[in-house]
């Protein structure tokens, strides 16, 4: 997407945090085509795309995006405890996502991939819960399973957006699985 959809879906999303956050519903459709379902993963990766590409923003872009950064802080920090429920459902789906994504992984890897870089956004919000080990754990077990077939390389995304996830912690964006024979 560009810089001006980002903003916009990001805008979108806030718009319908507080329905979103109040409800049981994981993936949220905001109701407008061609704008992913919210989730607080969705938010996450939107707020951290869009500071690695702050350079490139114009001037009204950079305010708009302070303010939105702003209120998404506000509105994460505002209700804590439906915004932990809300982190362990999304991650509870994401981890099936991700895990339903192995057998195939290596001829879609740079989509399959982005469930992946979600749970990775999502647990800090929970890492506190005990609630969250389970989870924890069987992240741990499906990055022990996708580093057995991973051949390290380039990173898989748009090279502008690289520094907003450095290799230490996203070391699986940096590579690929190898190849079924």
């Amino acid at each position: 997407m560009s810089i001006e959809n980002d903003i916009t879906t990001l805008e979108t999303f806030l718009s319908e945090f507080d329905p979103y956050l109040k409800s049981d519903i994981v993936f949220w459709n905001v109701g407008k085509s061609n704008v992913p379902a919210l989730t607080l993963g969705s938010i996450l990766l939107l707020r951290r795309t869009l500071s690695a590409r702050r350079t490139q923003l114009d001037p009204e872009q950079s305010k708009n995006f302070a303010r939105l950064d702003l209120l998404a802080n506000d509105l994460l920090n505002q209700w804590v405890a439906n915004v932990e429920r809300k982190t362990l459902s999304e991650i509870s789906s994401r981890l099936n996502v991700w895990d339903s994504a192995f057998d195939e992984l290596a001829d879609h890897y740079p989509q399959a991939v982005y469930s992946r870089v979600y749970l990775a956004l999502l647990m800090p919000l929970v890492a506190h819960l005990g609630e969250a080990e389970r989870f924890r754990q069987r992240l741990n077990e499906l990055d022990s399973r996708l580093r057995g077939m991973f051949t390290m390389g380039n990173f898989v995304w748009d090279a502008a957006i690289a520094p907003a996830f450095p290799g230490e912690l996203f070391w699986y964006l940096y590579g690929k699985p190898a190849q079924k024979k």
